[in-house]
This record gives C-alpha cells, structure tokens and sequence, in this order.
C-alpha cells in the first residue's frame, strides 16, 4: 500500500512481482529496492480499516475466493471452477 501510493502502475505492478513471485521471501532486498521513509506509518488507518472489514466478512486467510458474493469453499481450488460452473 504505501508503494501504491507513491508509485506509478508499472511500478506497482514490479513491486508486487518482486514480492509474490520469489519463493523465498527476503524483506531486506524488497526493503533495499523499495524504501519507505515514513508512509508505513502513513498506511496504519488503512491497514486498520482493512483488519475490521476483514474480521466483520469473517475473513481469516488470503487469497479468500468469493463467486457472487459466496466464499469458494476451502475443499475447492481455482482450478476447480472450470468443472464446477459448467
């Protein structure tokens, strides 16, 4: 969030690449590559809004799937859907 506030689409979408696509994660480097000096702290209302939605729509992990308003049932996956809505 605090990258998206201070970045341009292409570099929003590189920051989120750079984060979910490794599968070791090594906030150092991402930290190095993406400083914040000061809009962590800018985010916290946010994040906080995000918490109550969030603990209100009884969501507990992410990604959370929802199909016309229904949480896709823990037992499925997304490769399930293209059986499933035939």
């Amino acid at each position: 969030m605090a990258v998206a506030a201070q970045a341009n689409q292409e570099e929003i979408i590189q920051a989120l690449d750079d984060w979910y696509l490794p599968e070791r994660k090594e906030y150092e480097t991402f930290a190095a590559k993406y400083p914040m000096n000061g809009e962590l702290k800018a985010q916290e209302s946010c994040i906080k809004d995000m918490l109550n939605w969030c603990e209100l729509e009884n969501i507990s992990y992410t990604p959370t799937i929802f199909i016309n308003g229904y949480e896709l049932p823990k037992a499925y996956s997304i490769e399930d859907l293209k059986y499933i809505l035939i």
